[in-house]
């Protein structure tokens, strides 16, 4: 009896997973449901061939990236042409919580033909990246143990005739995969701190067996934490040539105050382009560092009160953020600037890079209720901001157009200037923590 109810149980989970896996993507709502396409006769196969092989009260997982939409990942891990499929699911009650199996098609059905054991209570990151540079996708796994042990831990797995090898394991904060010596070949930066007691940045090649490391980095472990890392190209020379790197923003003093790292490889040797000063990029704000712009260049950002506001509190300045690029030696150069309300979740697109200081805010305005943006030098009005209740904007909103909305709050804008008004919430490109590459760089 016991038997049948629990094959009665099994059969019923994987229909269930056959609608959640449609298109091998996570259905939220209904809608969403009755729209995705019925799954081929092979996927309907597969997904009951990996729920008969779960133990009781064993669940699929995704990692923790906002990237790894998949529950399973197909992914040629042998070069034969042919995707096996990768799965990672977790038994919260035993004392292992993380596994992963590996299927493969074998004469025409699919068979499971290897699996190992994670570590850690948490899938934090997962990614396949050729990183022995054999041609074939390594699995770049990384665990935690959440509030256990605030140090991840990442492997590097290989899959051989069948069977699974650890190739590496190393703790970290954040990684990176790219190119960062210039050789054409893959590597492995891991970017390590320890609060108050270690932080370094340390990049590994994969050397005749082994993973050796090509340099490490020393930096200040005395700050709060590395609240956004990027990754992809940080300077262009005149010539066109990029150079890639990684920018680290970085908490300080367990307030709102930052700075950002810029992390180069040259000759071999990792370098800190700003060697060690925190005054080039320091902010008062948080800031996350992105290709703004959308021109394949990463920008650092800061913020900056509007001309004629430096005596006014700092919760009553409607400040500006700039963003800026490496200038090659150990500045910055201007990019792009615009106005964005943080308390709201709205921005104003950006202004034309010409008005860089020359563009203000009337100091008449006042936060969360009206701005007006003039030029400084003839005060013509560009643009406004008005705040509306509800109300309000059903009332008389007719010469404004809509810009945000709150719970209680409709936010409304004229333009008079030639530039964009971005009326979205959005993150910024390669925003998402832990990392994310320019390239995407996750299945």
């Amino acid at each position: 009896m016991h038997l049948l109810k629990t094959n009665w149980i099994r059969a019923a989970a994987a229909v269930l997973l056959t609608f959640v896996l449609g298109g091998c993507t996570f259905i939220s709502d209904p809608v969403s449901l009755m729209k995705t396409p019925m799954l081929s006769a092979d996927k309907e196969t597969l997904s009951s061939i990996i729920h008969a092989q779960l133990p009781d009260g064993a669940d699929l997982i995704r990692s923790r990236e906002e990237t790894d939409t998949n529950l399973i990942h197909f992914v040629d891990l042998d070069g034969d042409k042919v995707n096996e499929a990768v799965v990672f699911y977790e038994t919260p009650d035993q004392q292992v919580v993380i596994h992963c199996m590996i299927f493969k098609l074998v004469n025409g059905t699919w068979t499971k033909v290897t699996s190992f054991d994670g570590e850690g209570r948490v899938l934090e990151s997962l990614q396949f990246k050729d990183l022995n540079n054999d041609g074939k996708p390594d699995i770049i796994a990384g665990y935690s143990r959440r509030d256990e042990n605030p140090v991840n831990r990442l492997y590097v797995y290989t899959y051989t005739e069948g069977s699974i090898k650890k190739d590496l394991m190393q703790d970290y904060t954040n990684f990176v995969i790219m190119d960062l010596n210039g050789d054409k070949k893959n590597d492995l930066t891991i970017i390590s701190l320890k609060q108050n007691d270690q932080a370094f940045v340390a990049t590994y090649q994969y050397e005749e067996g082994s993973y050796v490391e090509i340099d490490k980095l020393d930096m200040d472990p005395y700050v709060s934490n590395y609240y956004n890392i990027v990754a992809g190209n940080v300077y262009k020379d005149p010539e066109g040539k990029a150079k890639e790197g990684i920018v680290i923003d970085t908490s300080i003093g367990g307030g709102d105050a930052s700075y950002s790292n810029i992390i180069v490889m040259e000759d071999g040797k990792l370098k800190s382009v700003f060697g060690g000063n925190q005054d080039t990029t320091f902010k008062d704000l948080p800031v996350k560092s992105g290709d703004v712009n959308n021109d394949g260049i990463i920008e650092i950002g800061s913020v900056e009160p509007p001309i004629g506001w430096n005596y006014f509190k700092p919760d009553e300045i409607p400040n500006f953020f700039v963003y800026s690029q490496w200038d090659g030696k150990q500045g910055l150069k201007f990019v792009a600037e615009q106005y964005r309300d943080l308390q709201n979740g709205f921005e104003l697109g950006f202004f034309p890079p010409e008005w860089h200081n020359k563009v203000t805010v009337d100091t008449k305005s006042i936060k969360n209720q009206y701005l007006r943006f003039v030029m400084v030098d003839t005060g013509k009005t560009v643009a406004e901001i008005k705040f509306f209740t509800l109300a309000e904007w059903d009332k008389q909103h007719d010469e404004w157009k809509y810009l945000y909305r709150t719970n209680d709050k409709v936010i409304g804008y004229k333009k008079y200037g030639d530039f964009d008004i971005d009326n979205s919430k959005k993150q910024l490109k390669n925003e998402v923590p832990p990392i994310e590459r320019k390239e995407k760089i996750s299945e």
